[in-house]
């Protein structure tokens, strides 16, 4: 994972198969100075983690077709190029445990906490 000192320097991965939410996200989060990449489901992410240099942090939804989150998490975390990247998941119904994850947001999330939990685990280092 690349140091960040600004939100200039981050890149986000927002995986979710719902395009109004990947849409409403990305515009949010774009207007509050990150970059920001999309996918529409997990093998998607996956893809674009492996494929985009420095990417910062990942927003993941749990409930995807094709690949799901819980999926997605598993093989992040078995290979070593991307299983450092921090994950927060977003999801209508919270897990009660999840492994290899930073936080979870429940939706609709809230604009503010979720500004928060980004620079947390994505503008720390």
């Amino acid at each position: 994972m690349a140091a960040l000192h600004n939100r200039a320097d981050s890149k986000i991965l927002v995986v979710d198969d719902n395009q109004d939410v990947l849409s409403a996200m990305s515009l949010f989060l774009e207007m509050k100075g990150f970059s920001v990449r999309t996918a529409h489901d997990g093998l998607e992410g996956l893809v674009t983690l492996k494929a985009e240099d420095h990417l910062s942090l990942v927003l993941l939804d749990l409930w995807m077709p094709i690949m799901d989150g819980w999926e997605f998490l598993r093989l992040k975390k078995d290979d070593p190029r991307i299983a450092g990247i921090p994950v927060i998941v977003i999801s209508a119904v919270a897990p009660d445990f999840l492994d290899g994850i930073q936080a979870v947001l429940r939706k609709p999330v809230d604009p503010e906490k979720l500004v928060n939990a980004i620079i947390l685990h994505a503008l720390r280092n």
